[in-house]
């Protein structure tokens, strides 16, 4: 009878941590979400110093749905966006965080390495972020120096399991060995 109760115990151990485990998630597939940036609109592409500019970017995914999924504006003309960039309004569940240069960020997609950023950015997400929803942010940007002030504008969706859960596909490479989209704004003396 002894026997025959730790052979059943057996089976049991082996079916529920062995067996059944591998068979449930060999069943299921990682969702794929798609992050795109569908609108970038800068007020003006020329401004005089002293002057502030406006940019709202629109992101959706046109995926599957996304644990989470981050909208990221990167101002590599800045040391510091204190007093320069401003959100003005957004629709993102989550509250926009501003990433300070210097601070440590995850690098190439799987964020399995971490590198200091060399620029500050904004990351606004949604967690979940489900398919077909489309988020904005709303910033207003007043540049402190003359010259060509640039903004990187990239999404990316987790789970990260290909390239269609990163906007853009190709192009510029940042600090953090991703694609971005580059927009610049013309910054003139008076």
């Amino acid at each position: 009878m002894a026997g025959a109760i730790a052979g059943a115990l057996a089976v049991f151990f082996v079916l529920s941590v062995y067996l059944l485990p591998q068979s449930y998630l060999g069943s299921i597939h990682p969702t794929r979400p798609g992050p795109i940036v569908t609108d970038v609109k800068l007020s003006q592409t020329q401004v005089v110093l002293g002057e502030s500019f406006s940019l709202q970017v629109s992101a959706t995914n046109s995926g599957e749905h996304a644990d989470m999924q981050i909208l990221s504006i990167a101002f590599p003309s800045l040391s510091s966006t204190d007093g320069i960039v401003d959100v003005q309004k957004h629709d993102f569940r989550q509250t926009p965080l501003f990433i300070k240069k210097d601070r440590a960020i995850g690098a190439g997609y799987t964020a399995q390495r971490l590198v200091p950023a060399q620029y500050p950015s904004i990351e606004a997400s949604n967690r979940p972020w489900n398919s077909g929803e489309t988020f904005s942010i709303e910033l207003s940007i007043k540049p402190q120096t003359e010259g060509e002030f640039v903004i990187f504008v990239k999404a990316v969706g987790l789970p990260h399991n290909g390239d269609q859960a990163h906007w853009p596909s190709n192009g510029t490479i940042d600090h953090q060995d991703e694609f971005v989209s580059v927009y610049s704004v013309n910054v003139t003396k008076a």
